[in-house]
């Protein structure tokens, strides 16, 4: 439906219910597209910059950026994330295939399509288990997971998309999205995407980034260009609704420091206790609660924002070395929004798989170079980045005989 498209440029109302009831929750400033990486200091310094305001919805409780960016600009053909080189995230998408497999009973005649299915690493999961796949993928990337025997189709996902998917592999049984469904400008085509390819009897299943678990863990640095929502409960229920499909069950997952596991199909089916459950705790904390919830949450935001940014001084001033350790989306938001570049931090460290290697943070003079110098250099701080993923990578590290400190910067600023 086209009351859920929007176009680039300023958003005045809700991208879910249309309410024009916003409330501000934070300004994080202009900044450029965090995966729009480039390699001469001249191009990178000239990058254009976008607003990222977050507001809510007093009405159906989304939280949402009230300006899109052209999704061709976000998501161009060189568009650099690949899930499958993460061991963590990789482990996650096996989980994820398994619990659907056993939870939705499916089998071999079944068919599995992943709306931004990037690499085909969900998916490779799924087929690992004699299951039928396909997946949708805009950027080049597609082409790597053609090339790894993954069925993808290059392309944004929409009825068109939709209806070359049925005509290839007729209806499907499960479509899945990952940490996807929050970024598509034009919601509306993608709903009626999803409702023409899913089979009478079949599910959508998807995880992103979830609204309580963001203010819990004082997570500002999921909100950018590309994460264009960021869904309660309350709030899909309501867009589900309009197309005439059932969100049944929902749980909180670890992936990408908490999210939202959601199902939805198109017969209905009785919610889950642990649906309702959750749903509750939003009542309580979004619509009753509401002012005192994001009084706290910006609180959070601005001490740890304030106390990191004291934390490297105070290192500075003592003529000690700072390094960043892995660069994905949320780092250019944290970077930007605390004012740090090369002039704290010497350069990022990344995995020597990423696509990212030898490029700059954008908007800055940080290049990313490849981790293993992480031994040679043994800088005295290393700032991580991903640190909704700090157990395992400093557990790695610190095996390899890394002697540095790490500092953690959310959800407080700590070191380990």
């Amino acid at each position: 439906m086209k009351i859920h498209n929007f176009f680039p440029g300023k958003i005045n109302k809700c991208q879910i219910c249309g309410s024009d009831n916003l409330i501000q929750v934070i300004d994080l400033g202009f900044q450029p597209l965090a995966n729009t990486l480039q390699k001469k200091l001249k191009d990178n310094e000239k990058m254009e910059k976008f607003p990222i305001n977050v507001v809510r919805c007093g009405d159906c409780t989304l939280m949402q950026i009230d300006y899109i960016v052209d999704q061709s600009k976000v998501y161009h053909p060189d568009y650099p994330y690949l899930p499958g080189i993460t061991k963590t995230v990789d482990t996650e998408q096996k989980e994820l295939a398994d619990y659907l497999i056993d939870y939705l009973d499916l089998n071999s005649k079944d068919t599995v399509l992943d709306i931004g299915s990037n690499d085909g690493s969900l998916l490779r999961h799924f087929r690992e288990k004699s299951l039928n796949v396909v997946g949708v993928e805009p950027t080049n990337i597609a082409k790597i997971a053609n090339s790894n025997g993954v069925y993808t189709i290059q392309s944004f996902f929409n009825t068109d998309s939709a209806k070359k998917v049925i005509q290839k592999m007729g209806k499907v049984k499960l479509i899945t999205s990952t940490n996807v469904f929050a970024h598509m400008s034009t919601l509306g085509d993608v709903m009626d995407g999803i409702v023409e390819a899913m089979d009478e009897d079949g599910f959508f299943c998807f995880e992103n980034h979830y609204i309580m678990e963001i203010i819990d863990k004082v997570q500002y640095d999921t909100f950018y260009h590309e994460h264009l929502r960021t869904y309660s409960l309350i709030s899909l229920i309501r867009l589900f609704e309009i197309y005439g499909l059932h969100l049944f069950h929902a749980q909180i997952v670890t992936r990408y420091g908490g999210s939202i596991r959601c199902v939805v199909s198109k017969k209905k089916i009785n919610r889950s206790e642990n649906l309702n459950k959750l749903i509750e705790i939003e009542n309580d904390r979004l619509i009753n609660n509401s002012e005192k919830t994001y009084n706290e949450f910006i609180k959070k935001i601005q001490k740890s924002k304030n106390d990191l940014i004291k934390m490297l001084a105070e290192i500075k001033s003592k003529n000690l070395t700072v390094v960043a350790k892995s660069c994905p989306a949320r780092a250019v938001v944290l970077l930007h929004y605390c004012n740090l570049d090369e002039s704290t931090i010497d350069f990022i460290a990344e995995q020597p798989t990423s696509l990212k290697l030898d490029y700059h943070v954008p908007g800055t003079n940080l290049k990313i170079i490849n981790e293993e110098v992480l031994l040679e250099k043994n800088p005295d701080y290393v700032l991580l980045l991903a640190w909704h993923l700090s157990k395992p990578i400093v557990e790695k590290w610190k095996k390899k005989g890394l002697k540095s400190k790490f500092i953690i910067p959310l959800p407080e600023v700590t070191t380990i």
